[in-house]
């Protein structure tokens, strides 16, 4: 069994280079970490172009078991020094392992003719926000993910970590325009509901539909004033508390739960 020693070897420089957005988008290539995210990554048919492993990490029976499965999916692995692991995982507490994963791309066009619910996320910056705001989809889909400009990448390292593998499942595209894709979006049926803080519509106003696009906002601006402008509705969460804002993430979840009940 070859072991890498050196940080300078070609395919730890690389996958030390998909830490850098642009080379992600550059390369349409990503990194996920641990042995339940590449199961899934498997399972779900995206294609794991290579698998790194730390030298010890083969003694773990869960790593065996994986590794059968890599080699009947020929799947190439290979094999590095602990601390040159270690100086790429992005993970506290590895478990040794890491893949190269291809991206899974789709057109606006394909992800609106399959799918009636889509989840568009207006500038939401924070990575675990986006990442359970794409588990969340995952748990009530079948949806879509629309991210627009100012959007933290799907891609990033904790983004791909809180999503606990629903990413894989779930369909994400970027836009380049707010009113380009929600004129479509219209043209196609879809009705367009924006979520704001305060709005004397809520969940119950919404009536039954076929299509739906919910619009959640910016963390600390909400959605922009052009795309409530172009909205069906706009509605807000009643809240009994104290309270005078949730979190996007919890927000985001509570709102897809009750608005995923208005599709037909």
């Amino acid at each position: 069994m070859e072991i890498i020693k050196s940080k300078d070897n070609s395919k730890i420089k690389y996958i030390r280079s998909l830490s850098i957005k642009k080379n992600r988008e550059a390369e349409s290539s990503f990194i996920v970490e641990g042995i339940k995210f590449i199961k899934e990554a498997i399972n779900e048919c995206s294609e794991v172009r290579f698998v790194l492993l730390n030298e010890n990490s083969s003694e773990k029976e869960e790593i065996k078991n994986l590794l059968n499965m890599l080699i009947k999916q020929k799947i190439e692995y290979f094999f590095c020094e602990d601390n040159i692991f270690s100086g790429i995982s992005e993970t506290i507490n590895s478990q040794g392992i890491l893949a190269v994963v291809r991206k899974n791309k789709y057109t606006k066009k394909e992800i609106l003719d399959n799918c009636k619910f889509v989840i568009m996320c207006d500038r939401i910056q924070d990575p675990g926000n986006l990442g359970t705001i794409i588990r969340t989809a995952d748990a009530f889909g079948p949806t879509a993910i629309i991210l627009n400009k100012g959007c933290v990448d799907a891609y990033n390292p904790k983004v791909v970590r809180a999503t606990a593998g629903a990413m894989f499942r779930v369909p994400i595209i970027y836009i380049e325009s707010d009113i380009e894709i929600i004129s479509y979006m219209k043209h196609e049926g879809f009705k367009i509901i924006s979520t704001v803080v305060d709005s004397a519509y809520s969940f119950e106003s919404i009536d039954n539909s076929d299509k739906i696009c919910i619009v959640i906002g910016n963390e600390g601006q909400g959605i922009s004033q052009e795309i409530i402008d172009e909205s069906n509705i706009c509605i807000s969460i009643k809240m009994t508390g104290r309270s005078e804002s949730l979190n996007a993430s919890i927000a985001a979840g509570i709102s897809i739960y009750e608005i995923r009940k208005k599709l037909l």
